[in-house]
């Protein structure tokens, strides 16, 4: 049957006829607008087991680990732990602004490539700041490299680590 008012009021809760027994809406006669109190949920699963919060004044929390999924499940967003954001892709995250503030340590388990020079505090880079690894094996003899290969003088073998440093051929 139909029921149909400017107005429908329940005083307790408005439910479907059977477990998954009714959609609100349709394909073509969609609501415009739905409206929770403060800290209102939508659950979501047969036992409730993903939840949107609305969190007062603040925003949405979705419940524990679980992702917000772009696409596939291989496109997230999710709170790994109590202190991890995770974002997953399977081939790129692209952070499109005009500057990206990153505080706190960077680790780069790949390739990081600059499409531009890379600047430094005081526009200075130290020998510290640098782990240089072989390329290729070669090794430049002891105090083979001293300050006269560098137009400041500011690097000698003194300053690595095990008085060596190793290049490319």
């Amino acid at each position: 049957s139909t029921i149909q008012g400017t107005t429908i009021t329940a005083t307790t809760a408005f439910v479907p006829d059977a477990q998954d027994g009714a959609a609100l809406g349709t394909s073509s006669l969609q609501f415009s607008d739905l409206f929770l109190a403060d800290a209102g949920v939508i659950y979501f699963g047969d036992d409730g087991e993903v939840t949107l919060h609305h969190t007062e004044d603040t925003g949405i929390t979705l419940n524990s680990t679980n992702k917000l999924m772009f696409n596939d499940a291989s496109q997230f967003i999710q709170g790994t732990s109590a202190t991890v954001l995770s974002i997953g892709a399977t081939d790129e995250i692209d952070l499109t602004a005009t500057a990206v503030d990153l505080n706190g340590t960077l680790n780069v388990s790949g390739v990081a490539t600059f499409q531009a020079v890379p600047v430094f505090p005081n526009n200075t880079i130290e020998t510290a700041d640098i782990q240089a690894d072989a390329v290729d094996g070669t090794k430049i003899a002891d105090d083979a490299i001293n300050s006269e290969h560098y137009t400041d003088g500011s690097i000698d073998t003194a300053h690595l680590a095990d008085g060596q440093i190793t290049i490319a051929k």
